[in-house]
């Protein structure tokens, strides 16, 4: 699955105007102890550790960079890094005053004052502070390009994120080295405001020091603009926090400014978390997490035999029907999730689905009702077909904003008005490569009944799993389709990485400059009717385009030993680990 934002997206997990990649998801109907309700921590001994399943492994400590940016990483980092905000169990905007505050000081120009906590230090002692924001402005803004030219004839900016929103509104901040408190200033209005740091801040004086120079040398170059001074910073920035399985960088080069410090991991098995003794806020309920890489359909049998303690899989019908099996022995929780299934083409130049006509067939032929009828209903019978991409069926505005921007016309499998349209383009018998992630049951019926579809109207469906989503994905020469999903939270800017034209998200070679300028006004727009008159134009202009087909929203489950308290369905794209600091053992 993927992300829309903790802060950012993933293919480059953090930015205010982008998604995140995921690789787990759900949503399912209540049938344990819960409607989604905390549990209040109950003070059992810290010693014991707590296990937690995650099916893909941590990649790297850099969630805000176009490589590291995946559900996958954000899983563990949310113990590992803060910031200023972060999302809570339903979408909802936290804010992190043990980190810093932030306040309006001017709506015109709108300017945001940050306060880092006076205590505020990383694990290794340095303290918190602009050296660390003025970095992330650097890296997040686009303000910084080579003199390199990519294939879309873009110069290639010199740090790698998947995409810019909000930040590229925002001034470059002026303050000195070590300086608790800094104002952002946004050219003009910008919706999110409250969102476009990322919850997850990287060190810069680890940054710099990688790249040979002080934080103050940093902090020099960034207010100088020295393209010579930060091409080493961005080389170490881009890629230098990604690790291979159990090849855990050294601790001096991964400091915590959150509650957990990662303190070792064993490839293909588990990643351990243990208490940071330097966290200036609450120490956490229990001092060890334990996070073990267990396939989604292993995940029930390991909690049933005590493995592990806590998993939150992709709902399946053999899943729910599992876990009601055990009975009391597992706590269940359920509850809609901002994650939606879709297929996205590969568009760019001399790809099949270059071709609209081709992509029009495509979706006539894809059994979207029988997708959900068969592989969500029987885990959520309310589940029903997603007919739009920025906003969920459970909002206020979904039915008449689907009744404007989309007329109805993929609804059901059209396979004759298909397999003309295929013919005409003399390409029956073309193979269309579907990427998904690998193992995951739920995506290969997916694939399956596409396949059972479109191969009558004259497409040749080739399964193509891979245990890399997030690297096929940006690999454009790998499949025609893409089925995977995005794991959001409900900012409104999330979804401009995607759809605007050489957008980091974007890697389809999809431009229309009518959505273009309708995201970039609707990312400065607080009026609401507004807002949803830039959503529908928007919609509407993806429809007809066919730059995707929305499948379903997930329904979501969390699953847990009784003995554990402390554990939240969480519906944005932090998952079930956002608050791991919070969870406790009572026996």
């Amino acid at each position: 699955m993927t992300t829309k934002r903790r802060g950012m997206a993933f293919f480059a997990v953090l930015t205010a105007g982008a998604l995140a990649l995921s690789a787990c998801g759900g949503d399912d109907d209540d049938s344990g102890s819960g409607s989604g309700d905390t549990e209040s921590p109950a003070g059992g001994s810290s010693g014991t550790p707590i296990t937690v399943a995650s099916d893909a492994e941590f990649t790297s400590y850099n969630g805000n960079s176009e490589t590291g940016n995946g559900t996958w990483n954000t899983f563990v980092l949310n113990g590992v890094l803060d910031g200023f905000w972060d999302f809570g169990p339903q979408g909802e905007i936290v804010r992190n005053e043990a980190f810093g505050t932030y306040e309006v000081t001017s709506e015109d120009p709108l300017t945001v004052r940050y306060t880092f906590a006076e205590n505020a230090v990383w694990s290794d002692g340095e303290p918190i502070d602009c050296d660390d924001l003025l970095l992330e402005w650097a890296t997040q803004s686009g303000q910084y390009m080579t003199d390199q030219v990519g294939e879309d004839g873009q110069p290639i900016p010199l740090f790698a994120v998947p995409g810019t929103t909000g930040y590229d509104l925002v001034a470059k901040p002026t303050c000195q080295p070590g300086d608790k408190e800094v104002e952002y200033v946004y050219s003009e209005p910008f919706a999110d405001w409250e969102v476009v740091t990322n919850s997850s801040m990287l060190p810069a004086h680890v940054a710099a020091e990688q790249a040979g120079m002080t934080a103050e040398d940093l902090v020099t170059a960034i207010q100088n603009d020295d393209m010579a001074a930060l091409t080493p910073v961005a080389e170490f920035w881009n890629t230098g926090w990604d690790m291979g399985p159990g090849a855990l960088l050294d601790q001096a080069v991964i400091p915590a400014s959150g509650p957990y410090t990662i303190d070792s991991w064993e490839a293909g098995q588990s990643l351990t978390l243990v208490a940071n003794e330097n966290y200036y806020g609450d120490p956490p309920a229990t001092d060890t997490i334990v996070i073990r890489f267990i396939q989604q359909d292993q995940q029930v049998q390991a909690l049933a035999n005590g493995e592990v303690d806590i998993i939150a899989p992709q709902v399946s019908v053999d899943l729910v029907q599992a876990l009601e099996g055990l009975g009391d022995q597992v706590t269940m929780i359920t509850g809609d999730e901002m994650t939606w299934e879709h297929l996205d083409f590969n568009q760019t130049e001399g790809a099949v689905f270059a071709d609209p006509n081709l992509r029009q067939a495509f979706a006539m032929c894809v059994p979207r009702q029988q997708i959900v009828e068969n592989l969500i209903q029987p885990a959520n019978p309310e589940a029903v077909v997603m007919n739009l991409r920025e906003i969920f069926p459970w909002d206020p505005t979904y039915d008449q904003v689907v009744g404007e921007a989309y007329d109805g016309r993929f609804d059901e499998p059209d396979i004759e008005g298909a397999k003309a349209l295929i013919d005409a383009a003399g390409a029956a018998g073309t193979q269309i490569r579907v990427l998904r992630s690998d193992p995951n049951p739920r995506r290969a019926d997916t694939v399956a009944a596409i396949k059972a579809s479109c191969d009558q109207a004259g497409f040749e469906i080739v399964d193509t799993p891979t245990p890399d989503l997030g690297a096929g994905i940006v690999d454009v020469t790998s499949y025609e389709v893409a089925l995977f999903a995005w794991a959001g939270s409900g900012v409104m800017s999330s979804g401009a990485s995607l759809y605007r034209t050489n957008e980091g998200q974007n890697p389809y070679g999809y431009s229309n400059p009518d959505v273009d300028a309708a995201w970039t006004e609707l990312i400065v727009t607080v009026d609401e009717d507004r807002q949803t008159e830039l959503l529908t134009e928007i919609e509407t202009h993806l429809w007809n385009d066919l730059f995707s087909i929305p499948l379903y929203a997930h329904p979501g489950v969390t699953a847990h030993n009784p003995a554990i308290e402390g554990v939240q369905q969480n519906a944005a794209q932090t998952q079930v680990s956002f608050n791991m600091e919070e969870w406790s053992r009572t026996s």
